[in-house]
């Protein structure tokens, strides 16, 4: 297995697509700090860094999906895959393999992004205020959240062999989960209350009315599950800084991981490498 990661981290070093990624999260973190700190400036408020430090958590998956597919769909146009196997490496050390490869650039986008929120968010907004702690927690569950990405698109560049299929899954994969992500969070996000214009013997005032698409009961515990079980749900969440159930996410983010690489090497070893 030492030869397979010597192989694919000379490969990431030498990945265009790679270099790509982490350009494109220096543009879109440096467009974003920028932005938010115009509208600070402009509204004349107050701004803490933490409510934009983790925000580029909203694409990583997507980002991810590509990267990732890419390098696996390479492995199987190229016929890597198969002389692989002709020189005597398990399809256990394969997959494996590439798992560790595809975390490590998860892993790597991440660390990159927060780095780079973290060298232009502080002249413009100052030292984060959050607690160590809380930033520790979010810290370790993004860790988690990314390795969780990582398996689910590694599962399904090694089981499709065409470069093309993978990418496109692997990419449609990402925004159905975004999608789904956002329509959650807006739904969890109706308030119970709201202020509504009364009027009576010709007089307004405002009064509080129920909501009517508030959800409540166990509806809202079955959105809220999602929320926590869902990679992109939880991204959401770490980005908006609206985490009610952290030592959940990881554990399900665990789950996840533990499940889908189980799944993979299973569905991999049966696969037909022609």
């Amino acid at each position: 297995m030492r030869k397979l990661l010597h192989s694919n981290f000379i490969r990431l070093r030498n990945s265009l697509s790679l270099g790509f990624s982490l350009a494109f999260f220096l543009l879109w973190n440096g467009i974003m700090l920028f932005s938010s700190y115009d509208v600070m400036v402009k509204l004349e408020s107050d701004m803490p860094l933490d409510s934009v430090i983790f925000a580029f958590l909203f694409i990583i998956g997507i980002v991810m999906s590509v990267l990732i597919s890419l390098f696996i769909g390479t492995d199987y146009s190229d016929g890597t895959i198969r002389n692989k196997i002709i020189i005597g490496q398990s399809r256990n050390s394969i997959y494996a393999a590439n798992l560790v490869t595809c975390a490590f650039m998860g892993l790597l986008l991440f660390l990159w992004g927060l780095a780079v929120n973290l060298a232009i968010g502080i002249p413009l907004f100052g030292m984060p205020q959050m607690p160590a702690n809380t930033f520790g927690l979010l810290f370790l569950d993004s860790l988690l959240v990314i390795i969780a990405y990582a398996s689910i698109f590694n599962v399904i560049g090694m089981l499709c062999s065409n470069k093309a299929h993978s990418v496109m899954i692997c990419i449609l994969a990402a925004f159905v989960l975004l999608f789904i992500a956002i329509f959650i969070y807006s739904e969890l996000a109706q308030p119970e209350m709201y202020e509504a214009v009364s009027i009576t013997n010709g007089e307004s005032s405002l009064e509080m009315m129920a909501n009517p698409n508030y959800i409540s009961g166990i509806k809202r515990e079955i959105y809220q599950f999602f929320m926590d079980f869902l990679p992109s749900g939880q991204c959401s969440q770490i980005g908006n800084l609206e985490v009610p159930h952290p030592f959940r996410m990881g554990i399900y983010s665990l789950l996840i991981i533990i499940v889908s690489n189980i799944l993979g090497i299973f569905c991999f070893r049966k696969k037909d490498l022609k």
